[in-house]
């Protein structure tokens, strides 16, 4: 019996002590899974924050690049819009310019056109009037702008003015002449402003400004009388009467208030004409310049020079 006993208790001991250590591996592992199952949930938690952050970070950066590619394109929409708003002021300079242009170019083909009939009145007055009233065809191509006109019909014109001029002006001239002879200041005057409103040549010209000069001076129209002696004086330096017309014009500038012109005048003569018979006035004149005012003389008796 001690002996049975004894086998029996030994496998059971085993079985114990198996049992014990199952017991304790079986412990051990729910430690263990308790452990793994702490560290997945950390893990889990550490992974959820991840992805968390991960989609924070990737809807920044969608974020972003919608910004970008906002800002790229109204950058491309401003840069379009400012080529586009010079582009068409450009195209609107432009169209004002060639309206400008239009429109100049319309005014000068009316300017044209306008001159080309106004030359063709004056042709006809030149042509077709009777006699002496020609010389009113003259009268308006010198106030006729003929740089508006070509260069044949300028030419033609101032053929047939310069065939009138011979053949009307000179007539014209003489009666001026004939009449500054009677003393008729008034024809003078009319006739010989008629001749130089033809445009003579300058030799008639000069003569016919001292005449006219002359004639308004006797009439006492002083300031008038400036006008032609000074184209006289200055035209012809060598004329035979230029001395008297000096005197004239010097007394003329006085009468008008103009006393330096006056004394101008006065020492021209004084100084190119020392055997003039009107030295005496040039000389009396340059001393009442520094002398207190005084009356001025009486003008002189018109002369017959130019028969």
């Amino acid at each position: 019996m001690p002996q049975e006993t004894t086998d029996l208790t030994k496998p059971l001991e085993e079985i114990r002590r198996e049992v014990v250590e199952a017991r304790n591996m079986t412990i051990k592992t729910d430690n263990a899974l308790k452990s793994l199952h702490a560290e997945l949930k950390i893990v889990s938690g550490q992974q959820a924050e991840f992805q968390k952050r991960t989609w924070f970070s990737t809807g920044a950066a969608y974020l972003g690049f919608l910004a970008v590619c906002v800002a790229g394109a109204v950058a491309v929409s401003g840069a379009r819009a400012t080529s586009a708003t010079e582009q068409k002021q450009r195209l609107e300079q432009q169209v004002g310019e060639l309206t400008s242009q239009l429109e100049k170019q319309k005014a000068e083909a009316a300017a044209v056109a306008q001159a080309e009939r106004n030359a063709a009145d004056v042709y006809k007055q030149m042509t077709t009037l009777p006699g002496e009233q020609r010389l009113k065809g003259v009268e308006a191509l010198a106030r006729l702008d003929t740089t508006k006109l070509s260069a044949l019909t300028r030419q033609i014109l101032q053929d047939r003015a310069a065939l009138l001029r011979k053949e009307v002006g000179a007539g014209v001239l003489e009666r001026g002449k004939t009449a500054f002879r009677r003393s008729d200041w008034p024809e003078t005057i009319d006739q010989l402003t008629r001749f130089l409103a033809m445009n003579p040549a300058d030799e008639e010209a000069f003569e016919a400004s001292f005449f006219l000069g002359n004639a308004l001076f006797q009439s006492r129209k002083y300031e008038d009388a400036i006008k032609p002696l000074t184209r006289f004086v200055d035209g012809d330096k060598k004329a035979r009467m230029r001395d008297f017309a000096l005197l004239m014009l010097m007394q003329s500038h006085d009468t008008v208030g103009n006393k330096d012109k006056a004394t101008e005048y006065a020492k021209e003569g004084w100084s190119s004409y020392p055997s003039s018979e009107f030295r005496g006035q040039f000389i009396s004149r340059l001393q009442r310049a520094t002398a207190p005012a005084t009356p001025a003389p009486p003008p002189p008796a018109a002369t017959d020079a130019g028969r």
